[in-house]
């Protein structure tokens, strides 16, 4: 009965230490995300901060010692999968803020999502004249842009960290790293193929089906 709670403790370890890399290679300097264990057998992967509470997991996007102009906030809830072997994101969120904390915008995923929203969904944390006179219009005079869920791309096809990091650094947001775009190249091939093998294990028909068209079998 312990050995999938040490794998799942050991694969969320790897896991925090993959997204560690990936962040000081691109566009941090020096930070470490690690995982602990909840009371409810999850792992929580996410950047605890320098305080003993870890109230300040806002990751300074800076790759030296120059102030932050932008802070990013990472929390992955991990489980084991039905067989108890690969790693389960059952709850991610990926939020990019001002360096003091004032929200930009979040991706967010919930595994399952409640029926008023989808799973991978996106926050706009702005507001918009035209959508609120939308909104008004409709009846949901309680509601503002930055409460909407905009789909993205459903449980296996979600944006991942690295398209963030891409975002911060094309649109000249960060100071970046030499060599990032590698780095984010491969690291977002690791992630697509993750999903990949997660889609196959769980609809093999359709694999084998596209297999047998690609001539293979």
């Amino acid at each position: 009965m312990t050995r999938p709670q040490g794998d799942l403790e050991r694969q969320a370890r790897e896991f925090a230490a993959e997204i560690t890399g990936l962040l000081n290679k691109t566009v941090t300097h020096g930070i470490r995300l690690s995982s602990k264990m909840d009371r409810h057998g999850s792992a929580i992967v996410r950047y605890w901060g320098n305080s003993p509470n870890g109230l300040d997991d806002l990751i300074p996007l800076t790759i030296s010692q120059k102030p932050a102009r932008l802070g990013l906030r990472i929390l992955h809830t991990l489980t084991l999968d039905d067989e108890s072997k690969y790693l389960r994101n059952t709850q991610s969120a990926y939020a990019l803020a001002t360096a003091d904390g004032e929200a930009i915008l979040t991706y967010d995923f919930v595994r399952p999502a409640p029926n008023v929203y989808p799973e991978a969904h996106l926050h706009i944390d702005g507001e918009s004249a035209s959508l609120q006179r939308l909104l008004d219009l409709s009846g949901q005079t309680e509601r503002t842009a930055r409460r909407l869920h905009l789909p993205v791309g459903g449980r296996r096809f979600r944006p991942c960290l690295e398209d963030i990091i891409e975002f911060c650094v094309s649109e000249e947001l960060v100071d970046y790293h030499a060599g990032w775009e590698d780095v984010l190249s491969e690291a977002r091939s690791r992630f697509h193929l993750r999903q990949l093998k997660a889609a196959v294990r769980r609809c093999p028909e359709a694999a084998a089906e596209a297999l047998q068209e690609a001539g293979w079998g």
